[in-house]
């Protein structure tokens, strides 16, 4: 059985719009404060636009784990 992780970073732009920036295969033991301090990072510096403006603020974090099972 095959299992991937992916790490979901939500943010909210200028705008009010919905934006989320998936990374996959994140470390084991990443925790909402590192998520948060990416977040921080991307938010404080302008380093990604989305709909309308700039992603402003840090919304949460998500793990995403998929396992795939051959039949």
């Amino acid at each position: 059985m095959k299992s991937t992780k992916t790490l979901r970073i939500d943010f909210v732009d200028e705008g009010g719009n919905p934006y989320n920036l998936a990374i996959l295969n994140p470390k084991e033991e990443v925790t909402k404060e590192d998520a948060k301090n990416v977040g921080d990072i991307i938010t404080n510096n302008n380093l990604i636009n989305g709909k309308q403006g700039f992603v402003k603020t840090f919304n949460g974090a998500t793990i995403i784990t998929r396992s795939e099972k051959e039949l």
